[in-house]
């Protein structure tokens, strides 16, 4: 089970529906959701970066452009 995560909601741009940080220090992920959305869109928007985590994607040495293709 993933426990080494929080939810933080900012007001970020439209286009924009969350991202995460990670501290490799602590290993603790911060998964920043948008605050403007709807509850459904950042549903679907933890569940989809929840999926970074849980693929490793941090830890893989490959551009974002490309994991975001593989996300999709």
């Amino acid at each position: 089970m993933l426990e080494n995560y929080i939810i933080a909601y900012e007001n970020l741009p439209f286009k924009v529906s969350g991202f995460i940080m990670y501290d490799a220090v602590d290993d603790y992920y911060t998964i920043v959701l948008n605050r403007r959305l709807s509850f459904w869109s950042n549903k679907k928007t933890f569940e989809h970066e929840i999926g970074h985590i849980l693929n490793g994607d941090f830890f893989k040495i490959k551009n974002v452009e490309m994991l975001e293709m593989a996300m999709h």
